[in-house]
């Protein structure tokens, strides 16, 4: 637990990689989009994470080191539970892959600054029951530099088995969209200053609706 503790200071930094994983957070729901996600290629994104309660996934994570795997805060999920699962090496949720590595969930670290009504510092280490094996199909992400600020412009994809449509249309292969970052300042003033500076803020110029919100 101490050598996680700085991964958690690095706030900036951790919600950028967030972006991978498709979360989004809404008041008062546990949901994920991937606005307009495409199939991706079987396990070409093998540091992604399904977080399963009683065998329903709930959120989208990625493998940070062998026994941890990051999510968002507001995915309430507890120290221990028998109810709880994290696979990894998955593509499709619903067939039996000999890909997957299933694991039991050790122990559950919101960021201790997470605050649920500005929904700043959403993240969370899950610590899983054993390691990881790692293999072409499952991979710890790389992650950047403390004090990486990804730039306007910059092309980003969401990743995830969240709704696609926002219309419920839950895929059970992983999906992904291209989304762009947007100027922080800009942004804040559409979101009439909701927007801080752990987060970062994207969009999607084309008329046909991507993203991990829409």
């Amino acid at each position: 637990m101490r050598r996680s503790n700085p991964q958690l200071a690095k706030t900036r930094l951790l919600l950028a990689v967030l972006l991978q994983a498709g979360l989004c957070f809404a008041p008062g729901t546990l949901r994920t989009w991937v606005i307009g996600g495409k199939e991706v290629t079987p396990h070409s994104r093998p540091f992604m994470a399904s977080i399963q309660r009683e065998n329903r996934h709930i959120c989208g994570g990625f493998l940070v080191r062998r026994r941890w795997v990051m999510t968002a805060a507001h995915c309430q999920i507890p120290k221990q539970s028998a109810l709880f699962r994290v696979i990894l090496g998955a593509h499709s949720l619903v067939a039996a892959e000999a890909s997957q590595q299933i694991f039991g969930i050790k122990n559950s670290v919101a960021h201790p600054l997470f605050n649920p009504s500005t929904v700043q510092n959403d993240i969370r280490l899950i610590k899983l029951n054993r390691s990881a094996i790692l293999n072409s199909k499952v991979r710890q992400i790389k992650l950047p530099r403390a004090k990486t600020d990804p730039y306007p412009g910059l092309l980003c994809q969401v990743i995830g088995w969240g709704d696609i449509s926002n219309y419920g249309t839950i895929p059970t292969k992983l999906m992904e969209a291209n989304t762009t970052i947007v100027d922080r300042k800009a942004c804040n003033e559409s979101w009439q200053g909701h927007v801080y500076n752990s987060m970062v803020c994207a969009a999607n110029t084309s008329p046909v609706l991507r993203g991990f919100c829409s």
